[in-house]
């Protein structure tokens, strides 16, 4: 049975890895388009927490706010850098929604033990991990599918850590 358990995890970090790829690959190749709609940013992020079964451990905060843009994609930021905030950050994560200028600014932010200061001019480079000896499921490619997903958008985020105090990443997006 444990081999089995293992085989079956193995093939599962295969086809994260494989579908990673094929999103990066496509978003090389500028071959990835947008669908934007109006969207509610306070009931998208919302869904995705609850979709995602992260209720009673990520917080959210801040109003309404409405922009045009491709929820899919959205969420996909979304779920990967609250996803990361949850498995590294340890303890309670924070979404908060508001405006910075004219643009809609998402903060994910965890109290966890932060990003040395070395690590973070490279985290969203693929395949990059600020920690070799973690062997998790993840593939390292995550932050920059993140990253060029809130690019396609017309957007970036940018990251910020204090050691001991915690990380929070931001990602903006024109109101339109």
């Amino acid at each position: 049975r444990r081999p089995a358990e293992l085989l079956i995890a193995d093939v599962a970090r295969l086809r994260r890895l494989v579908d990673d790829l094929l999103e990066i690959s496509r978003l090389d190749a500028g071959a990835e388009s947008v669908h934007a709609v109006p969207v509610d940013l306070r009931s998208l992020v919302g869904a995705t927490v609850e979709a995602r079964g992260w209720n009673g451990r990520v917080r959210l905060e801040g109003d309404g706010l409405s922009l045009t843009s491709d929820p899919r994609r959205l969420e996909r930021i979304l779920g990967n850098l609250v996803d990361n905030a949850l498995e590294h950050g340890g303890g309670q994560v924070a979404i908060h929604i508001g405006r910075d200028g004219d643009a809609a600014a998402i903060e994910i932010s965890d109290d966890g033990p932060g990003i040395p200061p070395e690590h973070l001019p490279h985290i969203f480079e693929r395949f990059y991990k600020a920690d070799e000896a973690r062997s998790g499921g993840g593939t390292g490619l995550g932050l920059a599918i993140a990253r060029e997903n809130a690019r396609l958008l017309g957007g970036d985020i940018d990251v910020s850590s204090s050691l001991g105090e915690g990380t929070r990443f931001t990602l903006r997006l024109p109101v339109t």
